[in-house]
C-alpha cells in the first residue's frame, strides 16, 4: 500500500429533515387537528482514530464525506427517521486543520478517540408542534437545519515513543529489526526505507513504538532528499535516536556523519534537540569500527555513547535498558498531558453566532437591502408560505426594529426594502 500522510477532504454533515402541515381527517374525530410531524435530525460527520491504519492512502481519491440527511416528517404525527452518522477513521497521529485558517480542529492522539466535526443539523417542526390553545389550528412549520461543513487537511504525524535518525545505510532498518516486530526493507544502497516503518519494543514487561525514519541527508531541513517530507514524523517523539554507522564505506568522516543529522534537526525544529537524545555507534563489528569510535567519542567530549552492532545484536541490551527506565520516570506525565491533550478540543463552530447585528446598504436612491447571519438562518427555517408562518418570521427578524434602524439610515416612508429575496415598505 502506497504511503501517504497528507490530504484534502470536504466534509458535509446531514441536512435536518422538514416539518409537514397535516390534518386529521377521521370519521370519528369530527374537529380534525394538526397532525403534521416534525423532521429527523441530519448525521453527523464523526472522526475516529484508529491502530490499525497507518497511512491516508483510503483518503487519496475522496474528495468528499457526507453523512445521511433527515427524513421529513409525515401525517398522523410521523417523525422523520434520523439521518445516519458517518464514522471516519483515521491513523492514530492525524491531526486534522480547517484549510480556511488553518487552525488545528482536533489532534487525533488514541485508538478509538471520537470527535463530531460537523454536526447534523436539527429536523423542523410540523404543524401539531404548534397547537396551542390559542392556536388550535396552525399553519406553521418549518424547514430543517442546514448540516455543519468544513473542507479539511488531514495531515499524519506518526505517534512513536523513539525515533531513529541518521544517514542512509547508517543501519536503521537492521536495528529496528532486530529490536521490534518491525519488517523494514534492509539493503546496502541508500534511500532502502521510503517511509517511517513502526515497531513495537517489549522489554521489562513496557511496550514502546520506535519508528525508523528515512535517511536523512544534508540539505533535508530545505527539500533535499526524502528526510524534510518524513522529519514531522519525529516530532511527537519522547526519544531520538542517532545512529552512525563507524563503518568507512559509509562515512567518510563519522564526525561529519554526526554533525549533518544534528544540523538537520536544528534547521527543521531546534526544540528537537531538546528530547533526551541516545547517540549510537553502529557497526562496530567491522574493520575500523573501534578507531571511529574513538574519533567520535573525543569530539562529543563528555557525551555517552552506546556502541553496537545491529547486524548480531551486540551491546543491544544496554541501550534498550536504559531507554526503557528514562520512559518509565516520565511515563505518568506523559500520559496525562496526552489525556488533556484528547479533551481539550470541543466542536468547532463552523456557522456564524446568531447574533442580532444586521448590515444595511443602500442601493439605489429608494432601495435599501439588509441582511444579516439571523435573517438568513430564520429565512431558510421559516418557509414563506403560510400566512402563520410570514408572521412568525417577521417576529423572529425583529422587522419593527429593522425599520426603526433603516429611518436612522435616512429611510423615509414609502421606500423599499429587501430582505432576502422579499421587499418590504417602510411604513
Amino acid at each position: 500500500m502506497k504511503f501517504v500522510d497528507k490530504c484534502i477532504l470536504e466534509l458535509k454533515a446531514g441536512d435536518g429533515g422538514n416539518g409537514v402541515i397535516s390534518w386529521r381527517k377521521e370519521a370519528h374525530y369530527p374537529e380534525g387537528g394538526p397532525w403534521g410531524g416534525d423532521g429527523g435530525r441530519g448525521g453527523d460527520v464523526i472522526i475516529i482514530g484508529d491502530h490499525n491504519i497507518n497511512t491516508l492512502f483510503d483518503f487519496r481519491y475522496i474528495k468528499k464525506i457526507s453523512a445521511e440527511n433527515g427524513e421529513n416528517g409525515g401525517s398522523k404525527l410521523c417523525h422523520g427517521a434520523d439521518g445516519n452518522d458517518v464514522f471516519v477513521k483515521v491513523p492514530v497521529g492525524t491531526i486534522i486543520k480547517n484549510t480556511k485558517d488553518n487552525s488545528i480542529i482536533v489532534d487525533i492522539l488514541k485508538t478509538n478517540q471520537q470527535y463530531t466535526i460537523c454536526k447534523g443539523g436539527r429536523g423542523g417542526h410540523g404543524n401539531a408542534f404548534f397547537k396551542s390553545s390559542y392556536n388550535k389550528a396552525p399553519t406553521l412549520f418549518e424547514n430543517g437545519d442546514k448540516g455543519q461543513q468544513l473542507k479539511v487537511e488531514l495531515e499524519l504525524k506518526y505517534i512513536a515513543d523513539v525515533g531513529l535518525v541518521g544517514l542512509p545505510n547508517a543501519g536503521k532498518s537492521t536495528f529496528i529489526n532486530q529490536i521490534s516486530n518491525a519488517k523494514s526493507k534492509i539493503g546496502n544502497y541508500q534511500f532502502t526505507t521510503l517511509f517511517p516503518v513502526l515497531g513495537v519494543v517489549q522489554y521489562d514487561n513496557n511496550n514502546l513504538i520506535f519508528a525508523d525514519i528515512p535517511g536523512l541527508i544534508e540539505g533535508a531541513s530545505h527539500g533535499v532528499g526524502l528526510g524534510f517530507e518524513f522529519l514531522k514524523h519525529i516530532e511527537r517523539c519522547h526519544f531520538l535516536i542517532h545512529i552512525i554507522s563507524m563503518d568507512d564505506i559509509d562515512n567518510n568522516d563519522v564526525i561529519s556523519a554526526y554533525e549533518t543529522i544534528n544540523n538537520e534537526l536544528v534547521k527543521y525544529k531546534h526544540e528537537l534537540l531538546n528530547k533526551c537524545i541516545y547517540i549510537v555507534a553502529n557497526k562496530m563489528d567491522t574493520e575500523n569500527g573501534e578507531k571511529n569510535f574513538e574519533k567520535l567519542k573525543r569530539h562529543l567530549k563528555n557525551k555517552k555513547l552506546y556502541k553496537i552492532s545491529a547486524l548480531n545484536g551486540q551491546n543491544i541490551d544496554d541501550l534498550l535498558k536504559d531507554i526503557f527506565e528514562e520512559y518509565s520516570k516520565y511515563k505518568n506525565e506523559w500520559e496525562i498531558e496526552k489525556e488533556n491533550n484528547v479533551n481539550s478540543y470541543k466542536l468547532i463552530k463552523v456557522e456564524k453566532e446568531l447574533d442580532g447585528k444586521i448590515t444595511i446598504v443602500r442601493v439605489d436612491d429608494k432601495l435599501w437591502k439588509v441582511t444579516s447571519p439571523k435573517i438568513h438562518y430564520w429565512y431558510n427555517r421559516i418557509p414563506q408560505t403560510t400566512d402563520d408562518n410570514v408572521v412568525r418570521f417577521n417576529q423572529k427578524i425583529q422587522l419593527d426594529e429593522i425599520e426603526k434602524k433603516l429611518k436612522e439610515f435616512g429611510a423615509i416612508k414609502g421606500d423599499i426594502f429587501i430582505i432576502e429575496d422579499i421587499e418590504y415598505i417602510v411604513d
